[in-house]
């Protein structure tokens, strides 16, 4: 197993974690990347993006950033309403995807 898998594996694990409890109706995916120094979550959001949804997702990102002591988080909150394709706002790695 390479290390660059398992670093994925552990990714997708502790994003979904964190995500216990927290999935809105509103969340359409998240999408992640990683490297050896970042971790992106990028959130695509059916909707207006409040400032308290932001700040009770972030705490989603803080959780999994906690599992990773060598990487930051950088945090991506878009906007993409269902009447849209969402596809091009993928990152590497979908965590979560609402059925539509």
């Amino acid at each position: 197993m390479t290390d660059l898998w398992q670093l994925r594996v552990q990714l997708l694990l502790s994003i979904q974690r964190a995500l216990l409890g927290e999935v809105t109706p509103n969340i359409r995916v998240v999408t992640a990347q990683i490297d050896s120094s970042t971790i992106t979550l990028r959130w695509l959001i059916d909707g207006e993006i409040s400032e308290n949804l932001r700040c009770d997702l972030s705490l989603v990102g803080t959780e999994v950033v906690a599992d990773f002591a060598k990487h930051k988080i950088v945090e991506e909150f878009i906007r993409c309403d269902a009447s849209h394709a969402m596809e091009e706002y993928f990152l590497d790695h979908v965590a979560y995807r609402r059925k539509e």
